[in-house]
């Protein structure tokens, strides 16, 4: 397609290198739009008087502004890794969206401020068919430029350029209410211009602060993607002597750059040579179906002691009877005195309705009650359930 042979969308391969190239031409992009609806929609708002429209460019123009942030953040983003960035630099897109926020929420408090004084004192407009013309096309535009946003972000994974995209959709809200303040004042007479400047203001703002989470939220420190543990899960399951996975964490460093740790459960009767080659295995598998860098940490479980089946069966009985949302791993059995001692992990949810001991009283209550003669210690696991 044109757009992808203008691009150069990653496909036959040289990786990072590809999706920079990508990146920063959609930026390139972006940033001619921008600056060409910034200089028609000024001319058209200056010419008619209206501020609505004067919000609306110097939003493009912002817009610009943006897009040649992303194309540094993807330039940074693009380094290879070095000795004192062993993960890459893929989070420079993320500090690229932190500029690019800053500058969104600036320019709407400003046109807020000066589209409240309009309200109180609003000065007559002046309607240029032409103008209004101009204003409808550039509707058109940037509705185009969004789509670019989208498709190109969705297909090399970048949050920058969907934040993007995000940001020209609600512009293309806000130019569509200053033409319908335009249209009241042509029509009726009513000069709705200082209300419609605030319109497009709070449009402003609220993208501003959309593109603020999108970028401070991998900074922080995000949950898993479902999605993407989802798919981790089916792959590890696959594998045959494979009991369970826990404990999997992703950590983010820009697209391509994904590391996770995780836990496998094995039969406790496997050799350890090759419970070390099924972990290595899994790592590549991994890396070679949706590059992640894998480290795997294995666990293993008794599956030929009935007495520990029916500790195992029994504990998570229990558990689920005070929360079907508990689980059980990392589950261990040893004699002690007349009986057997147990010992595992609870992935607890946070928004369980008691604290800690209170879990651990009552499942100590039901546990011994059940078999007496054994003991149970349990580990709370808040994190990685």
């Amino acid at each position: 397609m044109l757009l992808d042979r203008l691009l150069l969308l990653p496909g036959e391969g040289d990786g990072y290198a590809a999706r920079q190239r990508c990146g920063e031409r959609a930026g390139a992009i972006g940033i001619g739009v921008n600056l060409l609806l910034f200089a028609v929609k000024l001319a058209v708002g200056v010419a008619c008087g209206a501020v609505a429209v004067v919000a609306d460019a110097l939003n493009n123009l912002s817009d610009a502004g943006t897009s040649l942030a992303m194309i540094f953040g993807f330039r940074i983003a693009g380094r290879p890794a070095d000795a004192e960035h062993p993960f890459g630099h893929g989070r420079a897109e993320y500090l690229a969206g932190l500029f690019v926020a800053a500058v969104i929420l600036l320019v709407g408090v400003e046109l807020f401020r000066t589209s409240v004084e309009k309200i109180f004192t609003p000065e007559p407009l002046s309607i240029d068919q032409l103008g209004v013309a101009l204003l409808a096309l550039s509707l058109l535009l940037k509705i185009g430029l969004a789509g670019m946003y989208f498709k190109v972000g969705k297909r090399i994974q970048s949050s920058a350029l969907e934040a993007a995209g995000t940001d020209s959709l609600t512009d293309c809200l806000a130019t569509s209410g200053v033409l319908v303040s335009l249209g009241a004042y042509a029509l009726a007479g009513i000069n709705i211009d200082g209300a419609a400047g605030v319109f497009v203001s709070g449009f402003i703002l609220y993208s501003g602060w959309e593109a603020l989470r999108a970028a401070t939220d991998p900074l922080l420190g995000m949950a898993n993607d479902p999605v993407l543990a989802a798919e981790v899960r089916k792959i590890v399951m696959e594998e045959k002597g494979v009991l369970g996975i826990h404990d999997l964490v992703l950590h983010g460093y820009g697209a391509g750059r994904t590391f996770a740790t995780l836990d496998i459960e094995l039969p406790a009767e496997m050799p350890l040579i090759e419970a070390h080659n099924l972990a290595d295995h899994i790592e590549r598998k991994l890396m070679g179906r949706l590059q992640i860098f894998v480290t795997v940490h294995i666990d293993p479980v008794a599956t030929d002691d009935p007495e520990a089946d029916r500790l195992y069966v029994l504990a998570s009985r229990l558990l689920t009877s005070i929360d079907t949302r508990l689980a059980i791993h990392d589950f261990q059995i040893v004699p002690y005195r007349d009986g057997r001692k147990i010992s595992f992990e609870v992935s607890c949810p946070e928004d369980l309705p008691m604290n800690d001991r209170e879990l651990r009283r009552a499942f100590l209550r039901r546990f011994l009650k059940q078999s007496p003669r054994d003991r149970a210690i349990l580990h709370i696991d808040h994190h990685f359930c």
